[in-house]
C-alpha cells in the first residue's frame, strides 16, 4: 500500500478500502479520459483493473511511483519538442486527472516554449501558442514516448471570436514543489491511459487503443 501521509484520519483509500472486503480484484484504478473535441463520449474509469480495450499493450510501461506522500509520481525521462530534446532531465512528474493543465516551473516551460513556433510571453508570467498549433510536445516516462495532441496545448483562445488567434498554452507555469517537480493534468493524460497500483506502489501508462 502506498504512505497514506495525506490522509489526516489515516484511512485507506476508497480503492484500498474496496480490494480489501474483496470488493474488486485488485487496489487498482484505471482512467481512459475523453476529449470534447473528438466527440465520443468514450470516457471510462475502472476499479480493479484495466481495460484492455482502451490501449494498446505493445506501448505500455509500467513505473514506479517515486512518491512517499501519496501523491502518484513517475520520474520523467525526456522532454520533446517536435522530436527534438529539450535537455530537460531529472524531472518528477505528478499524475493527477484532477488537474486540468500541465503546471511547471518557470525555467522549464520557457525552455520548452522555446521550440514551440509562435509561442510568447503572456507579459504575466505565463505563455501563448497559435490555436492553430501543429507542433508535438512528448514527454517520455520508464523509455516509451507519449505525444500531447497539440489540441491540448492550445487550451482555449485569447478572443473566444477568434479560433486562429493565439491561445493559453497548457504548460502553465507554476511552483508545485522543489525546482524539478511538475504538476501533470489532463492536458498530458487525455493522450493516455492512466492507471495506479496501490499494492505495488505503481503507475502504468499506455498509448491510446
Amino acid at each position: 500500500m502506498i504512505v497514506l501521509s495525506l490522509s489526516t484520519q489515516r484511512t485507506l483509500t476508497p480503492v484500498e478500502a474496496l480490494a480489501a472486503a474483496n470488493a474488486i480484484p485488485e487496489a487498482i484504478v484505471s482512467y481512459k479520459l475523453s476529449r470534447l473535441e473528438d466527440n465520443k463520449n468514450d470516457g471510462e474509469i475502472t476499479f480493479g483493473a484495466l481495460d484492455p480495450a482502451k490501449f494498446d499493450s505493445s506501448a505500455m510501461v509500467t513505473v514506479p511511483n517515486v512518491d512517499q506522500d501519496g501523491f502518484w509520481t513517475a520520474d520523467v525521462g525526456s522532454v520533446t519538442v517536435n522530436g527534438a530534446d529539450t535537455g530537460l532531465t531529472g524531472r518528477t512528474a505528478i499524475l493527477d486527472t484532477g488537474t486540468t493543465l500541465m503546471i511547471v516551473p518557470p525555467s522549464d516551460a520557457a525552455t520548452i516554449h522555446s521550440g514551440i513556433k509562435g509561442a510568447k510571453s503572456d507579459n504575466q508570467g505565463g505563455f501563448t501558442v497559435p490555436c492553430t498549433l501543429t507542433d508535438k510536445v512528448a514527454l517520455q516516462f520508464g523509455g516509451q514516448t507519449f505525444e500531447i495532441d497539440p489540441r491540448d496545448i492550445a487550451f482555449a483562445p485569447i478572443n473566444p471570436n477568434d479560433q486562429n488567434g493565439d491561445c493559453v498554452s497548457g504548460i502553465a507555469v507554476g511552483n508545485v514543489g522543489g525546482p524539478t517537480e511538475w504538476l501533470v493534468g489532463d492536458v498530458f493524460l487525455k493522450n493516455v491511459y492512466f492507471s495506479t497500483d496501490a499494492t505495488k506502489n505503481t503507475i502504468t501508462l499506455a498509448k491510446l487503443a
